[in-house]
């Protein structure tokens, strides 16, 4: 059974539209990363799933049963960290309580208020007699975190997360979430431009784009300006002047998106290696990671300043000697090149 199961959203502010999805499937107990632009319809899509506010048209199911607003049953269950840490004029213990005390779960509530500060890297002795105004801004994010920590919710929706706090807090942020999935298997509905968490901890990305599913899954996304060619083709001009390719465009590039999928790339140290169906870009990987549900090394490419994401095994890249810094040369096939025009109107 899914966790969320969304058909036919729709959803405007003051009429105009603002997220249109069909259809959307997020996985129990799992690590769902939503990613996009701004204004793309994380936030939007994230109170819907938290049950703050009814969709225009559609229908929200949670775990089978059609989820309202304010649903008790459900509410109890899910936890939302807005982009902004609204903190109650308290102490700190008191603004970590506050939901425990409204959901009558007192039961250990210091313990837990102890065990949800020390998650986030707060230490209780210091922290839970401070006002809420005595605190930074990445102690503040890290309050509001522990606040639904403390719930230990089966469902935790974060928006931006680590956004607008120092690098330590984010890090902190990071490594509590992760936690919080381990510990008590919940699960974890991520908004976030580091896209580098994103790929290292989920298990699946939603790619959102103008209101709209851009894609599913660990995909390349590159954004235009396109341009068409000749052949019902479409041509990318990179910052280093090399050009991608990609055949079967739409008419209207106007906002369109081009997605590549990894098992479509390849990465070798001659063009000439590419093959007779792949065109090849000069590229440098800057970034190795390993994703720890899969086992498999993430290996991020840039060329021409677009970033380029595929999968390797460690007993290859180690055999490669490829590593960061390494350049060679990233091969894709034009004609597997998947488009997305823009979304609402």
């Amino acid at each position: 059974m899914a966790l969320y199961e969304l058909e036919n959203i729709q959803h405007h502010y003051k009429g105009t539209p603002v997220l249109s999805i069909d259809r959307l499937r997020i996985a129990e107990n799992s690590v769902t990363g939503l990613c996009g632009p701004n204004g793309s319809g994380k936030t939007t899509l994230l109170s819907l799933l938290g049950l703050i506010a009814p969709p225009a048209a559609g229908a929200i199911y949670f775990r089978g049963h059609r989820a309202r607003p304010y649903d008790g049953r459900i509410r109890d269950k899910v936890a939302l960290l807005p982009q902004q840490s609204f903190l109650l004029k308290r102490s700190v213990y008191q603004n970590v309580a506050y939901g425990l005390r409204i959901r009558k779960n007192t039961d250990n509530e210091s313990g837990r208020v102890a065990h949800a500060l020390s998650l986030v890297g707060l230490n209780p002795e210091k922290f839970t007699g401070r006002p809420w105004y005595a605190l930074s801004g990445g102690e503040a994010r890290r309050v509001a975190m522990a606040a639904r920590l403390a719930l230990r919710p089966e469902v935790l929706l974060l928006d931006e997360p680590t956004t607008s706090v120092d690098a330590a807090s984010a890090q902190l942020m990071r490594e509590a979430a992760a936690e919080a999935h381990l510990q008590w298997g919940t699960s974890l509905i991520i908004a976030s431009h580091d896209m580098q968490w994103l790929q290292g901890i989920c298990y699946d990305l939603v790619y959102l784009f103008s209101g709209t599913i851009l894609g599913k899954g660990k995909k390349t996304i590159v954004f235009g300006p396109w341009e068409h060619t000749s052949g019902g083709g479409a041509m990318r001009t990179l910052a280093d002047g090399q050009v991608l390719m990609a055949e079967n465009a739409p008419r209207d590039l106007t906002g369109a998106a081009a997605i590549l999928d990894p098992d479509d790339m390849s990465l070798h140290a001659s063009p000439d290696d590419a093959g007779a169906k792949k065109r090849p870009l000069k590229g440098r990987i800057v970034c190795l990671d390993l994703e720890q549900h899969t086992d498999l090394i993430r290996v991020l490419v840039f060329a021409g300043r677009s970033e380029f994401c595929l999968y390797l095994d460690a007993q290859t890249l180690s055999a490669r000697g490829w590593q960061p810094g390494t350049e060679l040369w990233l091969a894709y096939r034009p004609d597997r090149v998947q488009w997305k025009a823009h979304g609402l109107q």
